[in-house]
Order: structure tokens, then sequence, then C-alpha cells
């Protein structure tokens, strides 16, 4: 493919999810990667809640859920105690209300078994030295495997090329931040370890921090830890007898029985200014970096690509203006610098030492603890469910507790008919918007309303909005089942979705509401139109 409509530089989960969902979008798309194969030896392993549902539209969640483990709980331990356990399982609004460990090229290499399927060859050894743009498209020089020089022109570039990306190189982009002064171990081990498998820790004590998380396989976790110091100040090489002498800053009896590769690394908080220059784009660790806190980077550089994704399609597609593509550095550079800003301080926190604030910090963990309310929204803030582009240009209005820009919550509805349990998101569209009207008692001016929206659509925005109906009433969905599709909530689990009267919703294929608010076809027409 000489001209592709998008060349994506590198073949991280960034890039192979960016090129899963645009190649589902019908966009022609080539990707590059300097090296021969995906990297064994990579520091993500958690997938969050909302990165499985973004894998579950691709179609690669089940697979990732059974090669995976389930991880319910995250417990923060300090000086040898527990202080705060965050129990995903308290996420009622996601098929996911969990973590999954997987280490990270098997992330990799599930996805590049997906794209294959789908007739998706990734160019490997292959290194992107130039780039031209023009307001057409973009020359790309590369360098090929005989040791050649190739040249391709595309329409977009994304540069999904990690911390020392060459396109944010390229492009003149700065990557502003510092780096920590603490160089850090990873390796995966076999571990006699005493807590439960659903369980992850992230301990410190004087000495540093130890994270141990749960892997597939018998007894196997992936152990990250401070670097041992010695007495000259010097860096102690890792060895198995250094990560058991370093486990007891966990203060948990433990034995490694074996370990893997041993890597050292240090740790940075950057972000780019930009994340883009004209037709060339910045995703994943181009784009921004931080410590592994809470496990937000991968699933962080997932979610930049679902966002950019969509957008690209549909300017390509013709049905959107060049201009949406402007709102991904409005939404994504937002959530970037709250999370990079979130996991420093997290990280700073357990790394207090001998600081005094340290017993403050252990008597804010005890307070959250005893909060319920305050579990909850950790929970949905490491799940990357919070996540909203509330007040943004290309989103707008308010319904109930539900804003433009939030992540529209994924209920089980029940119908009472099926007697099987299905979810909000499993009906809604992934590939255009879908327009869901909600109302919880029969309207007898309904029926008309529908018929203007459903002509509205044909006539505005034919084949790029689906219409849905979501209602706890039978006798709604009786009287309007011919003219649309009708979601029944018997158990009113969606209450949230109508708890303010009739409303409607347009939501976006990467499943964030553009448009909360009354169902009059003319804001909604407004709306759909970009005014």
């Amino acid at each position: 493919m000489p001209h592709p409509q998008v060349l994506i530089v590198g073949a991280g989960p960034t890039g192979l999810v960016l090129a899963a969902q645009l190649t589902r979008l019908g966009v022609d798309v080539r990707v590059i990667d300097k090296h021969a194969s995906p990297l064994e030896l990579t520091k993500s392993a958690a997938l969050h809640a909302r990165t499985l549902e973004h894998l579950r539209d691709l179609g690669v969640a089940d697979r990732i859920l059974a090669e995976g483990e389930r991880v319910d709980v995250l417990t923060l331990r300090t000086s040898h105690r527990d202080r705060l356990s965050v129990d995903f399982r308290v996420l009622d609004d996601t098929a996911y209300p969990h973590l999954v460990d997987i280490p990270q090229y098997r992330t990799e290499q599930i996805l590049i078994d997906h794209l294959t399927r789908h007739g998706v060859a990734l160019h490997r050894n292959t290194t992107l030295v130039g780039l031209t743009s023009t307001d057409s498209g973009v020359t790309a020089t590369l360098t090929t495997p005989d040791g050649g020089t190739e040249t391709v022109t595309a329409q977009w570039v994304v540069g999904c090329d990690g911390a020392h990306s060459t396109v944010r190189d390229l492009l003149g982009i700065d990557f502003d931040g510092t780096t920590y002064s603490d160089p850090w171990v990873l390796c995966d081990a076999v571990v006699d370890w005493p807590l439960p498998r659903n369980e992850m820790t992230f301990s410190s004590d004087g000495n540093g921090i130890y994270g141990v998380f749960p892997l597939p396989g018998r007894r196997r976790f992936r152990l990250a830890y401070t670097q041992t110091i010695d007495a000259t100040g010097r860096p102690v090489p890792p060895t198995r007898d250094d990560a058991q002498a370093a486990l007891s800053r966990t203060g948990i009896p433990a034995t490694i029985e074996s370990t893997d590769q041993f890597w050292t690394f240090n740790l940075a908080r950057k972000q780019a200014n930009s994340y883009r220059d004209g037709r060339v784009f910045l995703a994943g660790d181009a784009a921004h970096v931080h410590t592994p806190f809470g496990g937000q980077g991968l699933n962080l550089g997932v979610a930049d690509a679902i966002n950019l994704g969509w957008k690209l399609a549909a300017v390509l597609a013709g049905w959107a203006p060049t201009a949406l593509l402007d709102s991904y550095q409005a939404e994504r550079h937002r959530i970037g610098r709250q999370v990079v800003r979130f996991t420093h301080l997290g990280a700073e926190a357990m790394l207090l030492r001998g600081d005094p604030r340290r017993h403050l910090r252990d008597i804010v963990l005890a307070g959250l603890q005893a909060s319920t309310p305050a579990r909850r929204l950790l929970a949905h803030r490491l799940s990357q469910l919070a996540h909203s582009y509330r007040g943004t240009a290309g989103v707008t209005g308010r319904r109930g507790g539900l804003h433009g820009g939030d992540r529209l919550p994924d209920p089980t509805l029940f119908d009472g008919i099926t007697h099987q349990p299905q979810r909000l998101h499993d009906h809604l569209a992934t590939d255009r918007h879908t327009l869901l009207l909600t109302t919880p008692k029969p309207d007898p001016a309904l029926p008309t309303q529908l018929n203007r929206l459903a002509d509205t659509l044909a006539r505005r925005r034919p084949g790029a909005v689906e219409l849905r109906l979501l209602t706890p009433v039978w006798q709604v969905a009786q009287a309007v089942l011919a003219q649309v599709p009708v979601l029944l909530d018997r158990g009113r689990n969606a209450q949230k979705l109508y708890d303010a009267g009739a409303a409607a919703f347009v939501i976006r294929p990467d499943r964030h509401i553009g448009y909360a608010g009354p169902p009059e076809p003319t804001r909604i027409e407004r709306y759909l139109s970009g005014g």
C-alpha cells in the first residue's frame, strides 16, 4: 500500500488499537515499527475497565479475558500496614468491574493476530527518518529492512512511537517535564505469595516502593520496585536475592522462587505541548509519560487511539468536517494532563520515605478507606470510567446528572421478555453516532416526535446516526416498536438516563455523550449540524 490514508508509526498497543479501529471503520492504514517483533520485557500489564470496553468494541476483549488474570482489588500499603483498598467490584455501570493483568507483549500479539485476520500486515524493521507535510498530505521517508529507502505519502500520520518518539522530534514538539531520581527494577517471577490472587499491592516503607501484580500462570507475578542503593550511593544490580531483600518493603512474608530477566529503567512525567501539527498527530507515550501508579499508561494510550480513530474515519468518510480533528487536542491533552498529575501525586506520596508528611499521608489514606463514596470515586477514576470531555467545544448540554462529554454509563438491562441480561452499550453503534431517546412514562406525542427525528436524520445525516429508544415502560415499547428499536429497562437499572424526564443523548462512536438535553428535534439537528 504505497499511499495509505493513514500511516501509523509504532506497533505498540496504541498503534495497534488505532490500526484496528481505523480498519474496522473502513480506513486504509499502514503500520510501521522499527522493532523486529513485540518486546517481551515491557512495563505495562494492567488493563482497566474502560480499556476493556474499547477492546470489546474491537472484538478482542474475550481473548484478553480468557488469557489474562482478573484483579478485583488494588491495595496500598505503607510501613507494613494496609492503608487503602480500592475494590473495583463496586463499578456497576460497566461489564468489567475489575482489572485484567496480562503482559503487554501478549496484548500486542492478540491485537496483531486480530489485524492479520483482517488483512493488515505490520511493516517491521522499518524506521521513519523524515516527514514533509503539505495541505493535502504527508510524505514520510522510511528506511526498509533491506537497508533501502522508501517514500510513502499518506493523508494523515499518527506517531505512536513511544516516549522517545521520532515523529515528535521531527515535528519539533516540546516534551516538557522532569525525570525522577529513583531508578526502578522490573521482572516477572514465580512467588510464594500469601495474599489472594485477585489483589495487587503497591507498598512503601523508608527504603522505597514495591509493587506485586498477579500475572497469568501458577504463582506468577510481576514485581516492580525502586532499585536498591548501596552504602556508597550506587544502584545495586538486580538479582533474585536483591529482589527478595527488597520484598521486605511490603512487610508480607513471601518467597521469590525464580525470576525472569530483570530490567532497570527511569521514570519521567512529561507531556507534549501539542498532540497535533497539521496532518500529523501524537498518541500514547509519544504524547505523555508518567509514573506507573495505578497502571494508567497503556490504558491512556488506548483511549487516545479510540478517540482519534473514529474522528479520522469520520473525516475520511466525508460525514464530518476536518475541524472535528481539532477536538482531539482539546479532549485528550486535558485528560493526559490530569493523569500525569494524578500519577505523580500518587507516586510522590508513596515515596515520602523519612519525610514527616508520611504521617499525614497515612491519615489521608485511612480517611479514604473509611469513606465508601471516596473509594467508589477512586475506583471510577483509576478505571478511567470517570474521564470526561465536559466543557470542550464539541460537546454540549446536560440532562439529569449526565453532561455532554461524559462517558455513557453501561448498565445491565433486564427486559422481562428474553430473561437475558443485556448491556446498554451492546445495543449502540460503534461505527457511527447513536441518538438515544429515553422516556420514563407514556407520551402520546412520542410517535410523531420519532417520525420527525427519523426524517431529520435521513435528510441531514443519512447513515451517520442510528435511532434508539430506552424506556422502563412496556406500553411505550409496544406503541413505537414498529418505528424504532426499543430497549426495555424493566429493572430500571438505567434510571440515571431518564430520572429527569424524557431526554435525548447523542452518543459518539467512542461511547461519550456529544449532546445531552431535551428530545427537541431542532436542538438535536443543530448539534448534528455543528451549530
